[in-house]
């Protein structure tokens, strides 16, 4: 195997290991505290949904959830956000918020 596969094999490792404590008890255990057990339960449910579906969702539709259906702040939304580094699950969540911003003007 040349390297280029080997760094693949390692960043779908990784992925899949992010995704695995995403949905684990350990990661609701961490962040229930400071966002709440419903508010992690959402997260979870969202990427249980993408999964089972098999395809990626929109971090402007997680954000709307969160939002308008469960009437949570967007400060409060965006810091859950940053503090678990919302990155780390691309390409299962596409930050697609910048985009929209851009084609507005």
């Amino acid at each position: 195997m040349w390297s280029g596969e080997d760094n693949l094999d390692n960043e779908i490792a990784e992925f899949v290991e992010q995704i695995d404590y995403a949905l684990s008890f350990a990661f609701k255990e961490k962040w229930k505290h400071r966002f709440s057990s419903s508010f992690i339960n959402i997260f979870q449910e969202k990427i249980m949904t993408a999964l089972k579906r098999k395809k990626p969702f929109k971090l402007s539709t997680l954000e709307a959830t969160y939002i308008t259906k469960y009437n949570y702040k967007i400060e409060y939304v965006r810091d859950f956000f940053k503090c678990i580094n919302i990155s780390l699950y691309k390409p299962l969540i596409v930050d697609d918020r910048y985009k929209r911003r851009t084609s507005s003007l």
